[in-house]
């Protein structure tokens, strides 16, 4: 009898380690895939390597987007996405180059916005990307722009604290926050460099991929605020400026709306 039920408890015990032990099989296969899984959605979402390019496109951080730390990080983004032109602008180099108003763009001791149009002169320029655009880029983009050497130049701009409509005419688009235009510059700067600056990470890789894609500007057409959407990306819904005192809409400047939630 006691034999029995010896043999009952072994039986018992002996299926419970089993069920455990396929359990455990089952949890870590499962594991497994599913890491298996994750790292092949990693590959297949990352970046390829970055190629050496003749052509360049320079990004220029101004007011709100030029402190140390956030420069520091996204030129570092930049290099290992698109990889950072050496000084000759070689075709053995990569594609971006960073400047950062005022402390590149100095003139004696005061940062001029003008002194671009020196620097990038000789480059073989597909476009530029400015966010935070001080007062008087418009002029030296225009400047850019009418130069026989960059005839096809794409010019994409972020967050302006330039003249608008200045900023509007020497743009492909404008892409802006709905903020209070203010003659006091300070002011302005100080606003600006209060804004949430999340997902500007996406919105600078899809402006260059972009760029790099069309080799030219683009047009002021009903298929501009799909470009900029796109360009724009999941993190941001845009809609169109309207003039509030005339109602009209504008034809290459838009508003980020809200963060998609």
């Amino acid at each position: 009898m006691k034999m029995t039920k010896l043999l009952k408890i072994f039986t018992i015990t002996l299926a419970i380690a089993s069920l455990a032990f396929i359990s455990c099989s089952r949890k870590k296969n499962t594991a497994d895939q599913n890491g298996a899984a994750a790292e092949n959605t990693q590959k297949e979402n990352a970046r390829p390597q970055w190629q050496p390019t003749k052509k360049k496109i320079c990004i220029v951080f101004g007011y709100g987007y030029n402190s140390e730390e956030f420069v520091k990080n996204e030129v570092k983004r930049l290099e290992a996405n698109f990889g950072l032109s050496d000084e000759e602008a070689s075709e053995n180099s990569g594609l971006i180059i960073p400047y950062v108003f005022p402390d590149d763009l100095k003139v004696g001791s005061t940062g001029r916005i003008s002194r671009l149009t020196t620097l990038l002169e000789d480059v073989d320029l597909t476009g530029i990307i400015t966010i935070g655009a001080p007062e008087y880029t418009s002029n030296t983009l225009a400047n850019l722009r009418d130069d026989e050497k960059h005839p096809l130049l794409a010019i994409y701009t972020l967050f302006p604290q330039d003249d608008i409509l200045a900023i509007e005419a020497t743009s492909d688009f404008v892409l802006d926050r709905a903020v209070e235009q203010s003659d006091n510059v300070q002011e302005v700067k100080e606003e600006a460099e209060q804004k949430d600056i999340g997902g500007i990470e996406e919105i600078i890789d899809n402006a260059i991929d972009y760029m790099t894609m069309i080799e030219e500007p683009l047009k002021s057409n009903s298929e501009l605020l799909t470009h900029v959407n796109n360009i724009a990306g999941a993190y941001y819904k845009i809609k169109r400026y309207v003039d509030p005192e005339t109602g009209l809409s504008s034809i290459n400047h838009f508003i980020i709306e809200e963060k998609n939630k």
